[in-house]
């Protein structure tokens, strides 16, 4: 236990984030002594704060932290100066290294599947981050990258960042149905996105994998889909190979893969940990909250060690209260599921706890 290295992603909310089950999949496969858990935080510097509290070995960034993520790092390698965002960082010999493994996981999940990029129509859905991530990896791979977002303000400012092309939403209809490859980086209004819109060639790589999306739209229309699992698995490798220094097995990778499309569980225990002050406040307020649903609310704080065996049951969901004790809160951290400040007091842990469970019901 002393000797186990702790990872994490840092988002809001992010408890949907299928990252442990890659990560820590790997760990136990690999005989990595190694824990990794989802990071609830809000801004850079809360982000920062967990980082430094529980010791972190390196952590992956999701929305809506990896621009702002770019200011803890000492050191930023490309081409995460040109996309102007990190989604991973590490601790490496107490410097703090920046990355940008987004566009692997688009120009990786085209190039296993032999998807020729090169000279083709490719159209852009969203211009965040992703979004920016997308446009970066089909430019370079000789694509002609095209991006819309509903803000055409912010689509023409990327596409000016990008050297690229931005349309205004009123054709996404016509955009769609022309374009040889789509890339949708977009969960809010893709269910306006009908089959109909859909040129059965095109090929679509879909970031989103857990709620709305428009692959469903796109199956039923004929079109080739790489599901957006895929892109989190091979933006993650690059990840595994910065905090780990090892590869991943080509045999491990086909069974991520498969495993990461089947698992999706619903909660029946909520385990509050950590602070048992805020713990216990917490209870009777999850309790009120989630009364219609079958979902047992206990604290157990101080049983890391002894609770392997009843905590390996994959519906039950550890949230760690991190707050006044560092050293057990280390302790607890292997077996946690999602962490989460309590500085700011019982009502602003009780709303993000509600934003974060929601997100997995």
């Amino acid at each position: 236990m002393n000797n186990i290295k702790f990872f994490g992603v840092a988002g809001y909310p992010v408890s949907h984030s299928k990252s442990p089950l890659i990560f820590n999949t790997l760990f136990k496969s690999m005989d990595i002594q190694a824990h990794y858990s989802r990071l609830s935080a809000k801004t850079a510097e809360e982000a920062d704060r967990i980082f430094k509290r529980l010791e972190l070995g390196g952590m992956n960034i999701t929305s809506p932290l990896k621009s702002n993520v770019m200011k803890l790092a000492k050191v930023i390698v490309e081409p995460s100066d040109i996309l102007g965002c990190i989604n991973t960082i590490s601790s490496e010999n107490g410097i703090i290294k920046g990355y940008n493994t987004d566009h692997s996981g688009v120009s990786v999940s085209f190039l296993e599947n032999n998807i020729e990029i090169y000279g083709k129509k490719c159209l852009v859905l969203g211009a965040g981050d992703a979004g920016k991530a997308a446009v970066f990896a089909l430019s370079r791979m000789g694509g002609e990258a095209t991006i819309i977002n509903r803000t055409f303000k912010k689509a023409h400012v990327l596409a000016g960042e990008m050297n690229c092309n931005a349309v205004v939403f009123d054709k996404l209809h016509s955009e769609i149905s022309e374009c040889d490859i789509l890339v949708s980086t977009i969960s809010s209004g893709s269910e306006s996105i009908k089959t109909n819109w859909f040129n059965n060639k095109t090929i679509v790589l879909d970031a989103i994998y857990k709620g709305r999306s428009i692959s469903e739209a796109a199956m039923e229309a004929g079109c080739f889909v790489i599901g957006g699992e895929r892109w989190l698995l091979n933006q993650a490798i690059p990840a595994f190979r910065i905090f780990t220094g090892r590869d991943i097995p080509v045999n491990e990778l086909d069974k991520l893969s498969n495993t990461l499309k089947k698992n999706d569980k619903n909660i029946s225990e909520l385990v509050l940990m950590g602070d048992s002050g805020i713990a216990e406040d917490l209870m009777s307020k999850l309790q009120e909250l989630f009364k219609d649903l079958e979902i047992n609310i206990v604290t157990d704080v101080n049983n890391a060690p002894t609770g392997k065996k009843r905590f390996k049951k994959s519906t039950i969901f550890r949230v760690l209260i991190i707050n006044d004790n560092p050293e057990n809160e280390k302790k607890l951290f292997p077996i946690s599921d999602l962490v989460i400040s309590g500085e700011n007091g019982i009502e602003d842990t009780f709303e993000r706890l509600k934003v974060e469970i929601g997100h997995v019901l």
